[in-house]
């Protein structure tokens, strides 16, 4: 009995200063995703905050790239011109993956607050994010949906 005991002790310590290693090392080289490995959560996130970022900055020439290729054209035409435009603020939800596809595709609202300088008015401007990707990359594309765009665009 007493035996096994000290076989254990030292097998114990050895697991536990593994444990603890690769814990550290996690920390030090990034997150650890249990749950999403391929780090698609991550990857997403980081994307969709950039493009977020450049349409809120009337940038819609730049977020086109991360705009589904079939609606690149379509996307630019509802924008009205930026040199009165100002978005005050924006509102991101939470990701919402499509569980069936694997990960392979998410849905994002996010709530946009614009004016024009030539008007006090504040517009609501709530955009759908459909974002997909193709393949086993972590690339990501957006079909964007706006409501309350075409208001905004009226009051130019």
């Amino acid at each position: 009995m007493q035996r096994s005991i000290r076989n254990i002790v030292p097998l114990f310590a050895v697991i536990s200063m593994l444990g603890v290693m690769s814990t550290s090392l996690g920390c030090a080289f990034g997150e650890v995703y249990w749950t999403d490995p391929l780090k698609r959560e991550y990857s997403l996130s980081e994307i969709q905050k950039r493009y977020t970022n450049l349409v809120r900055f009337g940038a819609f020439i730049q977020a086109s790239k991360y705009v589904d290729p079939a609606l690149i054209e379509t996307y630019l035409a509802n924008f009205p011109d930026q040199s009165d435009l100002v978005f005050t603020d924006f509102n991101s939800g939470r990701i919402q993956f499509v569980e069936k596809s694997g990960r392979k595709g998410a849905t994002i609202k996010v709530n946009y607050s614009a004016y024009y300088t030539h008007s006090p008015i504040v517009f609501r401007i709530v955009e759908t994010q459909n974002w997909y990707r193709k393949g086993p990359g972590n690339s990501w594309m957006v079909r964007p949906q706006f409501e309350g765009l075409e208001k905004f665009v009226a009051a130019n």
